[in-house]
């Protein structure tokens, strides 16, 4: 019996991002060119006795991610050489694929997902069952995150380990790709804007810190700095004023400092921005109201008191950074 990924389905009714197929089919030099189109010109050949595949595609961009899923429905070997200009991380939700990247070599199942780079060569052999959930990150936008999470040094040749075995923050990482999917599926669109921005960001950073690579190091040495103070104060201003309408000219006029330099401080040593930092605190203080509610508050008064409206989103944001709908954690204060 093939092995299922938690959160992930198969069989053809069910194909994740069903509402994003690319394409359908069985001919092989049909399929490479499709894939060939979103991934790199590659090699494809059924390693078995069938020479006609059962082969699909679904795929969704966001911006410099893109998120799909597939499977070629026959037992196959391809090779794509170098990637290029794109880092792949792929997990199979049924079935498995054999990988050698570079110097190393793994088989990936559902509990483990790989992680290839750009530069290494690439050789995989799917089997006739494996069905993937797949990410494809841009080499120019990883690496610009790496570079301000290092305060704007070089960040090239970044490598990561081929395994990603599905525990810890690995497993937090798919699982969180999972609620972004699911999100996607609800909506029936990418979500532009800040909520594509939020996701982008949160997914290239957790990888960066929690997936090992040849920057762990320093990435690792990075939260022993102490943030200047321009970024404590806002941070504190933040925290302070979390429940009134914040702009980016409030935070400016409070850190003394240019928005150039606020923004720079924020991603050097935060990670992230001023105004999704805003966001993240305001996340916490709903959380934070959901487990003190008294009787008769409920989820939507909380909500807009921090400032969140959109509910459908905030619900679906919320879940992807606490792993829990806020009724659930309503229902646990």
């Amino acid at each position: 019996m093939a092995q299922v990924a938690d959160g992930f389905t198969s069989g053809n009714s069910e194909r994740p991002l069903a509402n994003f197929a690319r394409f359908s089919t069985t001919d092989v030099d049909d399929a490479r060119e499709r894939v060939a189109r979103v991934y790199c010109d590659h090699r494809l050949e059924p390693s078995g006795r069938v020479r006609k595949l059962d082969a699909w595609q679904n795929m969704v961009g966001l911006g410099s991610i893109s998120v799909g899923a597939m499977g070629y429905g026959a037992d196959v070997v391809i090779d794509p050489g170098a990637l290029g200009e794109f880092y792949l991380l792929m997990l199979p939700y049924s079935g498995k694929a054999s990988i050698t990247h570079g110097r190393d070599a793994m088989v990936s199942d559902a509990q483990t997902a790989s992680v290839l780079g750009p530069e290494a060569s690439t050789l995989m052999g799917w089997s006739a069952d494996c069905c993937k959930t797949m990410v494809r990150i841009d080499k120019a936008a990883l690496e610009q995150q790496l570079s301000r999470m290092l305060g704007g040094g070089p960040a090239q040749h970044l490598t990561f380990d081929l395994a990603m075995p599905q525990v810890g923050a690995a497993s937090r990482w798919w699982r969180t790709l999972r609620l972004l999917i699911e999100e996607i599926e609800a909506d029936g669109d990418a979500r532009e804007g800040i909520a594509t921005n939020l996701h982008e960001t949160l997914l290239l950073v957790s990888l960066l810190e929690h997936h090992p690579n040849n920057f762990s190091a320093r990435l690792a040495c990075r939260h022993g700095a102490i943030a200047p103070r321009h970024v404590r104060n806002v941070e504190a201003y933040i925290e302070a004023n979390a429940d009134r309408a914040l702009t980016l000219d409030d935070l400016v006029d409070v850190s003394g400092v240019s928005g150039r330099a606020l923004f720079e401080g924020f991603r050097r040593f935060r990670g992230t921005s001023p105004l999704a930092y805003v966001r993240t605190v305001r996340m916490r203080k709903v959380r934070d109201g959901l487990l003190a509610a008294e009787e008769g508050q409920s989820v939507t008064s909380i909500a807009t008191h921090w400032g969140f409206y959109q509910l459908g989103r905030f619900a679906a944001q919320y879940k992807m950074m606490f792993g829990e709908a806020p009724s659930e954690t309503l229902r646990r204060r």
